[in-house]
């Protein structure tokens, strides 16, 4: 594991959590039998299929597949890094995150998110005092409840207003450091912001890390950020992510606009699910961050020539990261809109008629490419054939791939070949062991039987004789076996997450929730499924021994081992 976190103390951590206590945060459980039931957090349902386990401190819904620990649950739900999942369950519980000895210190930032926590405060305060910028807010349309939801608040027209509260409480370098105070050329530090409504910034957990301002009058930059600081990078942040996802869990789609305003109007109007990038191009980053939050994404840009210019860079860089079941669709408002603009004079209905009437991602390369290239003519379709191919082969290899050529083939009249990537050697193994742990084998039962009765690992004494196994799947059931032997007490969850980053964890939380009919008996199950290990094992060795005497030969010792496996009448 690359955490460079004591696997005891992740173990103590899920020790220390209660599963149903945690996710009853954030979602309504009731009691059923030994488990808690609730609709699914991570996809919409009116029945509910989402259980949670105190007994193996496990969540699964058997609805969409969504399933883990108490710290799956916070990296799917709150869309944490497994560290921050780490360091969020480690204040619940009262513990300091310890590092293995030699591993660098992490470098710490809460000074200056308390900085910035700080000016955040100080902005919210001045707004409330400051009657021009609360006039202009309402005569765009909004809302205190919604101004207060997304922390708006005012940077007056002084040059010390911000520094004369932080001042004593940061030192200079630390104060430069926030972005939020700079130095003049006489060496005195001033305010950045000034006579701005300003817009916090926060990252997925909710703290802010950095500001918008737009000014109330004619001076420029109409708008400014904050500048880059050890955590605020425009290129990866979305405004309104953190409000969009507490607004809606996990919501069906994201509507990636272009402003602050444009953001705020449709949240004032009940469009919450919307996000927007700080006045730059969408971007990789941008991308692959939407996709973790939702399976589809609407980008809303103007219609005029910069607006589709635009949508086609978001298209570039959505194509690489793009695979099967997802979805990115283009809205285009008409020209001189904007969302805020749109929604506020023409209303919601209209505004989503738009969204609803949305190109998917695929007619819109096609389009663009086919206006591009004039397809009436053999020339203009073999230069959409040009052109369209090599973004195309970016596209992760699947259905949607291979349904795009398609489309591309119609529009050209010709075959359009491209490469689909072989498999690696190690893609094979998993292969190979994905399969042999999606059926009803032996080795499935076997690992099944056990995550359902772990007291079955006293029965098993010949455990390091399945180490070296050539049966798919053994090798994770001999791992669960020696660990459960060395450690009885550890439970499900904590057995879970000594796989974490490995290609078996998956595989092993699919296991934890299946239940065949011979689990019925699981005492059965086990032993049945263990013989014919033993005996496959056994087999395989003899053949291997056989095959090595006949070209290499045999020592002593294996010469033994062949005639001790050949008494015990392997067939």
């Amino acid at each position: 594991m690359s955490t460079r976190i004591p696997q005891s103390f992740i173990d103590e951590l899920i020790a220390r959590t209660d599963i149903v206590e945690l996710i009853s945060g954030h979602v309504s459980l009731k009691k059923k039998g030994r488990e808690y039931m609730a609709c699914c957090p991570f996809h919409n349902e009116k029945t509910p299929s989402f259980t949670v386990s105190p007994e193996k401190q496990f969540y699964h819904c058997f609805g969409c597949g969504a399933h883990g620990t108490a710290l799956g649950f916070l990296m799917d739900y709150e869309r944490l890094e497994f560290l921050e999942a780490v360091e969020v369950l480690a204040q619940r519980a009262g513990l300091e995150v310890p590092r293995d000895a030699g591993a660098p210190a992490p470098q710490s930032h809460h000074k200056l998110l308390a900085l910035l926590e700080q000016a955040q405060a100080h902005f919210r305060s001045c707004l409330r005092a400051e009657p021009v910028a609360t006039g202009y807010l309402k005569n765009r349309g909004l809302s205190g409840e919604v101004a207060a939801r997304f922390g708006l608040g005012f940077a007056p027209d002084r040059f010390d207003s911000l520094l004369n509260v932080l001042r004593g409480k940061a030192s200079e370098e630390e104060l430069l450091h926030s972005g939020l105070v700079k130095k003049n050329v006489h060496g005195k530090l001033y305010d950045c912001f000034r006579n701005r409504i300003m817009f916090a910034i926060r990252d997925r957990r909710g703290r802010v890390i950095g500001f918008g301002g737009r000014v109330l009058d004619d001076a420029v930059p109409k708008y400014m950020n904050s500048p880059e600081t050890p955590v605020f990078h425009k290129g990866d942040v979305l405004y309104g992510m953190y409000e969009a996802r507490k607004a809606k869990g996990a919501p069906h789609n994201l509507l990636v606009v272009e402003g602050y305003m444009d953001v705020l109007a449709l949240a004032q109007h009940g469009i919450e699910n919307t996000v927007a990038t700080l006045g730059t191009a969408t971007t990789s980053q941008h991308v692959q961050q939407l996709f973790r939050y939702t399976q589809e994404i609407i980008f809303c840009f103007d219609g005029d020539r910069a607006g589709r210019d635009a949508a086609w860079r978001a298209a570039e860089h959505t194509v690489p990261v793009f695979r099967d079941g997802l979805e990115a669709k283009f809205l285009f408002l008409p020209q001189g809109e904007d969302p805020d603009s749109l929604i506020r004079t023409r209303g919601k209905e209209i505004f989503l008629q738009y969204v609803e009437d949305s190109i998917p991602l695929s007619e819109f390369i096609l389009d663009k490419l086919s206006r591009d290239s004039d397809i009436r003519t053999p020339a203009g379709k073999a230069r959409l054939a040009q052109r369209a191919k090599p973004l195309l082969s970016k596209l992760p290899d699947g259905v949607f791939k291979k349904l795009v050529f398609e489309e591309l083939e119609k529009r050209v009249g010709a075959p359009v070949h491209f490469a689909v990537a072989k498999p690696t050697q190690g893609s094979a193994h998993r292969f190979k062991m994905a399969d042999a742990l999606t059926r009803a084998t032996p080795v499935r039962l076997a690992i099944s039987a056990l995550l359902h009765q772990p007291d079955l690992v006293k029965t098993v004494t010949a455990v390091d004789t399945l180490h070296e196994s050539p049966i798919p799947g053994v090798a994770l059931l001999a791992r669960i076996l020696q660990i459960w032997q060395q450690e009885p007490e550890l439970s499900h969850a904590a057995l879970i997450e000594r796989f974490r980053g490995q290609e078996e964890a998956q595989q092993l939380q699919k296991l934890m929730t299946w239940e065949p009919p011979q689990l019925r008996n699981p005492d059965q199950a086990f032993e049945d499924a263990m013989k014919w290990i033993f005996r496959k094992t056994d087999q395989a060795r003899v053949q291997a021994l056989i095959d090595k005497e006949q070209t290499d030969g045999l020592s002593a010792a294996e010469k033994q081992q062949l005639r001790n496996l050949l008494h015990h009448k392997v067939s």
